[in-house]
């Protein structure tokens, strides 16, 4: 069996899934940003949904909340 790809794993869930199929986001200036081409520099948190996407920010240390 050949794996489909890179595999990532939400944070919020626990679900993994191929890298593309999964939302990608970085913190820039302690904010919380969507990284749509998937190759911004520094940590990337994945999400695989929106519900998750919304409580993604929660479980990120060094935040500004808004």
């Amino acid at each position: 069996m050949v794996a489909a790809g890179p595999q990532r794993r939400c944070r919020v869930c626990r679900k993994a899934g191929a890298k593309r199929e999964l939302t990608r986001w970085t913190v820039a200036a302690g904010m919380l940003k969507r990284d749509v081409r998937q190759t911004a520099p520094g940590r990337g948190y994945y999400s695989c949904s929106e519900q998750c996407a919304g409580i993604l920010p929660k479980t990120i240390k060094g935040l500004v909340h808004v």
